[in-house]
């Protein structure tokens, strides 16, 4: 178990321009859906699936394949550069203010007990919160801003949850593209 997370946090990952170009484009041609949560209750959150196979939540929702548009490439390719992984899928959540959020849980679909998660962040700066499983207690955020990766690797997934918190405060929509690789 460990007590500090194996995150690297890349500030500027992507320029500005291309961060702005990224999030104009997604929320252009990406097909956002809300679906529902296990419980029958709409997902706090909308999101889109690209990749060759089903996306399935352990609570039962499937999110059917599409192809990765051509427009998402140099983003798959810029994360390969950099060395964070060669990814064939993406999941892309689109938090539009503060109400929309997602639970702690564990990104437990990878079938790698040790997967590297690069997160791309787009527009407003929301707290990426992670606590340890052991004790719920332990938490750790970062605070990644437009055009930033963030990378768990190691253990992390293992031993800790993340999430991103509901909040009053007014705030801008966030988009997250998480890679996957099957």
């Amino acid at each position: 178990m460990t007590k500090e997370p194996d995150v690297i946090h890349v500030t500027g990952f992507l320029t500005q321009a291309e961060a702005d170009d990224l999030l104009s484009t997604i929320l252009k041609q990406a097909d956002f859906r809300q679906y529902n949560s296990g419980y029958g209750v709409p997902r706090p959150r909308m999101e889109a699936w690209y990749g060759s196979w089903d996306y399935r939540y352990s609570g039962g929702t499937v999110l059917k394949a599409a192809p990765i548009p051509d427009w998402l490439s140099p983003v798959f390719e810029k994360v390969k550069t950099a060395g964070f992984g060669d990814y064939n899928a993406v999941l892309i959540n689109r938090y539009r203010d503060g109400y929309d959020k997602v639970d702690p849980h564990s990104d437990d679909d990878y079938g790698d007990p040790f997967p590297t998660i690069p997160t791309l962040v787009l527009g407003a700066m929301r707290p990426f919160w992670l606590r340890l499983k052991q004790d719920h207690k332990t938490k750790v955020s970062y605070r990644p801003s437009h055009g930033d990766l963030l990378v768990m690797r190691g253990r992390t997934n293992a031993d800790w949850q993340h999430w991103i918190a509901r909040t009053s405060k007014p705030v801008g929509e966030r988009i997250s593209l998480t890679f996957r690789k099957k």
